[in-house]
């Protein structure tokens, strides 16, 4: 086996994940958690759930060459309980925007995030100089994967009162939380300290009920392309006087429709015609390792070319679109 380790890790509001590789970018162990962020989620589980995951991800292995890693909301943490297990020679940690654009093999661009939550950045030369959003569930997130499951639910409340148009969202949400009418999701909810992933997970039904043309569903999509359009139109206003160049896309509620990424190229493409949309090749974990490469002095083309079909399950897809 290799003597050089590599580690590569990523986690936000809904999961972490976690790539060992070595220094022929061959992937030795993955792993998996949900979300990160102890502002919405309990500290204890959090604590938890990482420990176990290093356990199994650092079975064997006593020294790291370098860790990469960006986590919301408990990063420390990780850092704390990686060097518990084995002796890591160097540390590093990146920001979402840049990772972002690393994983689709940019360094200078925008980036529009709608994950858990939602923001834009327009980053040039791996540095920000412009972010729009971040304000959280309470005061923002609007267009991010725990917008688009909170509109869902509403507009299931909506049908059930009889305010708005039916929608199979009511039914689908009632079966996923097996609740025994739409009521009980207000105890559920509001007794649930995790409620904010919980909220977010329900974007995923949304995506089914895209999938069968469900009319409320697809304007949720609509409203949340809308939204991110916004943010990234306003951060690119801000760095920028004119703007002819790459925004990329970000996060896992962009996967649950293509409807989404496509209204929001339109109303982008009003503000800015030549805006070139991009589309991440990985999943943004990977971003780290190309950060990782980049800092070893090693060029983005041979970058590209080495790490090809090596992290194929973190290739990024959208709505089925790759």
């Amino acid at each position: 086996m290799s003597n050089r380790y590599y580690l590569a890790a990523d986690g936000g509001g809904s999961k972490l994940q976690a790539v060992l590789y070595d220094e022929n970018f061959d992937v030795i162990r993955t792993g998996t958690m949900s979300g990160t962020n102890v502002m919405f989620k309990p500290v204890e589980e959090t604590k938890l759930e990482m420990d176990r995951l290093l356990d199994a991800l650092l079975d064997g292995v006593s020294t790291l060459t370098s860790a990469d890693v960006c986590l919301v909301g408990s990063e420390g943490y990780f850092q704390e309980s990686l060097q518990r297990r084995c002796r890591v020679e160097e540390m590093h940690t990146h920001s979402e925007p840049c990772m972002g654009l690393a994983a689709a093999f940019c360094e200078s661009g925008a980036l529009a995030l709608s994950g858990t939550g939602s923001d834009a950045f327009v980053i040039k030369d791996g540095k920000v100089l412009v972010y729009v959003g971040g304000w959280g569930p309470l005061f923002g997130d609007e267009g991010s994967g725990y917008d688009i499951g909170l509109s869902s639910i509403k507009a299931a409340i909506y049908a059930y009162d009889g305010r708005r148009p039916t929608t199979v969202l009511a039914d689908m949400i009632t079966e996923k939380f097996a609740l025994n009418g739409l009521w009980d999701i207000v105890a559920l909810m509001n007794r649930n300290p995790n409620s904010r992933h919980e909220i977010a997970s329900v974007a995923k039904l949304t995506a089914k009920a895209a999938e069968q043309c469900d009319p409320v569903a697809l304007l949720i999509y609509r409203h949340a392309a809308h939204e991110m359009a916004l943010q990234a139109i306003t951060a690119i206003r801000r760095a920028y006087d004119d703007w002819n160049g790459k925004l990329v896309l970000m996060g896992g509620a962009w996967k649950g429709s293509s409807l989404m990424a496509t209204a929001f190229e339109s109303e982008v493409k009003q503000a800015y015609p030549e805006t070139q949309l991009i589309l991440p090749v990985y999943d943004p974990v990977i971003g780290c390792v190309i950060l990782r490469a980049l800092r070893e002095g090693m060029p983005m083309k041979e970058i590209q070319a080495r790490l090809q079909g090596k992290f194929d399950m973190y290739l990024y897809k959208i709505g089925g679109i790759s």
